[in-house]
């Protein structure tokens, strides 16, 4: 009788093939979500950032900035100028941020003939030894009333028996204007307030305010002022900054300030005072009224204020009833506001007024009003120079521009103060991007900061290289620059998706995806263990 007998092999041959289909599941669904999934989430949420050169970045501050000056000093005796000389070069021997090249002139025969005044020896100078931008000269004249006399151009008289520590002193405090210089530089707050830097572009507002426009019959073509006295003048100093110009009459715009009656001897018999602690909230009464909102660009306000008869003529009074008009100007600055001109109407406008007469027309005098906001604008952009020093005089300004050497010792504080807030800047972001990961660098942004530092770089071989004009606008560049990419909008992308938020939004997500896949791992390990032993077997 025979026996039927089954293999034993079968079953176990369809054991592996359901194996085979479970590893290879397995291992795709592995690949999948390991090798493409996990890759993909890594892309997709990482924050994107260009390469920057961070760390040349932070070491801009190791490389000081430091300009090249070059002076020339004329005297009648050779010898008297190598002994200046050698006595400034001492004094100039361990500055951190100055190097002065000093250069002898010495007497020719065309001095000697054709000089015969100071100035007539001053142009022949100039003629003969051109000085490049931000470079001085020093002409020594006999018989001069003051030690030194700055004049409005890249020189200044010297009398024979000036000393090289008086020549020192007026270079490091006129000329250099070392001490805001150092304001610039330092980083210890009680050397003081440091001004911001200029930026690129300001606008000029000029208003003038009637508040009684039936009362007081003022004409002005302020219009024309302005293209005749302000626009040629800030024509000439927009080596740092572009400024346009608008004008504006604003009626029935009173200031709301407390004004007292003055008796006085006039033939009005009395005037009225506004008090100096007062101004500020005049300014902040009218500025409202000026428009200055309606521009994105920095604005100087220049105001001419018109007051009305029954409260004209007004004078400002300090705060012991001292009276403040100044050349018959009543005037202030607020820095970096603008300034404020009080234009009291004629005596007889207003005796007019006070005797019901009907109101009489006159015209605002444009002379006087452009001379002080001219002045005004000097102090506003930080131009002129309001250090004294005794035996020191300055020529007074005649020409529509201001003093050569004036405005290039401003150029040159300019592109000092530029090249230090843009490294600042720089540094700044730099820390602040290793500190919070998550902020985005695109590559406009990164082409502004590695652009920006270039230009700083750039900006301070042209100082060290004597070409003062190029400094500048590299430094003004290397500004605008750093701005830009600091302030950009795109930085602020991911501020506020942190990685802890990523996290918490991503983890419920791949947790229930990942259970299966470590538990395809237990699996997969299980069924290559018991291969191994089906093999050992």
């Amino acid at each position: 009788m025979e026996t039927a007998s089954t293999s034993p092999f079968k079953p176990r041959h369809k054991d592996t093939a359901e194996d085979r289909y479970r590893i290879g599941a397995t291992v795709a669904f592995i690949v999948v979500i390991i090798g493409i999934g996990v890759p993909m989430w890594w892309h997709t949420t990482t924050v994107y950032r260009v390469d920057l050169p961070s760390s040349d970045i932070l070491r801009l501050s190791e490389r000081p900035i430091k300009t090249a000056v070059q002076v020339a000093i004329f005297t009648q005796q050779p010898s008297r100028g190598q002994l200046l000389i050698s006595e400034l070069e001492s004094a100039f021997s361990d500055s951190e941020i100055w190097s002065v090249e000093f250069k002898q002139l010495s007497p020719t025969e065309k001095t000697a003939q054709e000089a015969h005044t100071p100035a007539a020896l001053e142009k022949l100078l100039l003629k003969e030894h051109p000085l490049s931008m931000g470079d001085f000269m020093f002409i020594e004249w006999p018989n001069l009333q003051e030690e030194l006399l700055l004049t409005t151009e890249r020189s200044a008289l010297m009398r024979s028996d000036t000393s090289s520590n008086k020549i020192a002193q007026l270079l490091h405090a006129k000329i250099l204007q070392t001490y805001r210089i150092n304001q610039i530089l330092s980083t210890d707050d009680r050397m003081g307030i440091k001004s911001e830097a200029p930026q690129p572009t300001y606008e000029v507002i000029v208003s003038v305010l009637n508040p009684k426009p039936r009362l007081t019959h003022a004409q002005w073509n302020i219009a024309m002022a302005v293209k005749t006295y302000i626009e040629p003048w800030l024509a000439q100093v927009s080596g740092v900054s572009n400024y346009t110009v608008r004008t504006q009459w604003k009626y029935r715009v009173s200031i709301e300030a407390e004004v007292k009656q003055v008796r006085d001897q006039s033939r009005l018999g009395r005037h009225y005072s506004l008090q100096e602690s007062a101004l500020p909230h005049l300014l902040t009464s009218i500025a409202q009224n000026l428009s200055a909102s309606t521009t994105d660009k920095p604005a100087i306000n220049l105001v001419v204020y018109i007051p009305p008869c029954h409260t004209a003529p007004l004078h400002i009074y300090n705060s012991k009833d001292q009276l403040l008009t100044r050349n018959g100007v009543d005037a202030f600055i607020s820095s970096p506001w603008g300034g404020f001109i009080i234009a009291n109407p004629p005596e007889r406008v207003c005796l007019a007024a006070i005797n019901d007469e009907p109101p009489v027309a006159y015209h605002v005098s444009t002379t006087d009003n452009m001379q002080v906001m001219l002045d005004q604008l000097h102090k506003l952009l930080d131009i002129s120079s309001e250090l004294h020093m005794d035996g020191v005089k300055v020529v007074d300004i005649e020409q529509l521009e201001p003093r050569r050497w004036e405005y290039e010792a401003y150029l040159r504080r300019s592109a000092i103060r530029h090249i230090s807030t843009a490294s600042s800047t720089l540094q700044s972001l730099i820390k602040l991007l290793d500190q919070i990961s998550y902020i985005v660098i695109d590559d406009d942004v990164g082409a502004a900061i590695t652009n920006s530092y270039a230009d700083i770089l750039a900006a301070k071989a042209a100082l060290l290289e004597h070409r003062l004009g190029d400094a500048s606008s590299l430094a003004k560049r290397a500004f605008v620059a750093s701005e830009r990419g600091f302030f950009d909008a795109s930085l602020l992308a991911q501020l506020y998706f942190p990685d802890e938020q990523k996290y918490a939004i991503y983890i419920p997500l791949f947790l229930p995806i990942m259970v299966p896949v470590l538990s395809s791992f237990n699996m997969l390990r299980g069924v290559l263990q018991a291969r191994r032993k089906q093999k050992s077997a």
